[in-house]
C-alpha cells in the first residue's frame, strides 16, 4: 500500500517536471523572434554611415531599399566655382599669349632703328613695348627695365613671355618675344624683326633666361 502511494508520487511530480520545462521551451520559442529583431534594428542604427561616410565602404546599391542615401556634399558648389574661375584665368593668359604672338609677327620685315619705336623702324625694346602695349599692357622703354618689371619663372618660356640676352655690354642689352620651344622674335640690328632660335650659335650663349608679363 505505502509502497503503491509512493510510486504515484513520484509520477505526478516527474509528470509535473515535465510540463513545466515543455511550458519554458514554448516561452523561449515564442519570444526569440522579438529578441531576434531587436538585436538586427539596434545593429543597423549603429552600424548606418553619418553625412559624409564612403557608401562604397558599405555596399550601398542603388537596387537595395535598405540603401542609404548619397551624403550631400555642401562645398561642391564652391569647389567648381573656383575651378571655373581659374580656368577662366588660364584661358584669358592663353588668349592674351596668343594675341601677342600674333601681333608680334604682324611687324616681321620691319628693318631696325635705335631709338624706333613704331612700325617705320624699331629697335628691340621699343617692339616689345610696342606689341605689349597693343594688348593694353604698359612696358618700360628699355631692355634692363623690362627685365626688372616682368616676373621671373622656372623651367622653358611659353608662348608671349619675354626672352632677354646680353650682346654688345654686361647684362641685359637685347629682349625678344618667345613664340614658345626655342623660338622667339625680336628686332635685331642686323636682321630687323626677325624669328630666331635661343640655341642658335649666336644668341644660345648670349641667353640669360625668360620672364613673365602676361599670366
Amino acid at each position: 500500500m505505502h509502497r503503491s502511494i509512493l510510486t504515484g508520487l513520484c509520477v505526478c511530480v516527474f509528470s509535473a517536471g515535465l510540463t513545466a520545462v515543455a511550458g519554458a521551451a514554448e516561452v523561449v520559442s515564442q519570444s526569440a523572434p522579438v529578441v531576434a529583431t531587436t538585436t538586427v534594428s539596434s545593429a543597423a542604427e549603429i552600424a548606418a554611415p553619418t553625412a559624409g561616410a564612403d557608401l562604397a565602404m558599405w555596399n550601398a546599391s542603388a537596387n537595395n531599399d535598405d540603401a542609404v542615401a548619397t551624403p550631400e556634399r555642401p562645398h561642391i558648389g564652391s569647389f567648381l566655382h573656383v575651378q571655373k574661375f581659374a580656368s577662366g584665368i588660364a584661358s584669358r593668359g592663353a588668349a592674351m599669349a596668343s594675341a601677342l604672338t600674333r601681333n608680334a609677327m604682324r611687324f616681321l620685315g620691319v628693318p631696325y632703328a635705335f631709338g624706333g619705336t613704331s612700325a617705320h623702324g624699331f629697335d628691340c625694346s621699343g617692339y616689345v613695348q610696342h606689341v605689349f602695349a597693343m594688348i593694353g599692357h604698359r612696358l618700360p622703354r628699355t631692355a634692363d627695365a623690362q627685365y626688372f618689371a616682368a616676373k621671373p619663372i622656372a623651367g622653358k618660356p611659353r608662348a608671349g613671355d619675354l626672352v632677354f640676352f646680353q650682346t654688345y655690354s654686361p647684362g641685359v642689352s637685347h629682349v625678344g618675344i618667345s613664340l614658345g620651344g626655342d623660338r622667339f622674335v625680336s628686332a635685331s640690328s642686323s636682321h630687323g624683326v626677325s624669328i630666331s632660335s635661343l640655341h642658335s650659335s649666336y644668341w644660345g650663349p648670349r641667353y640669360l633666361g625668360a620672364k613673365r608679363v602676361v599670366e
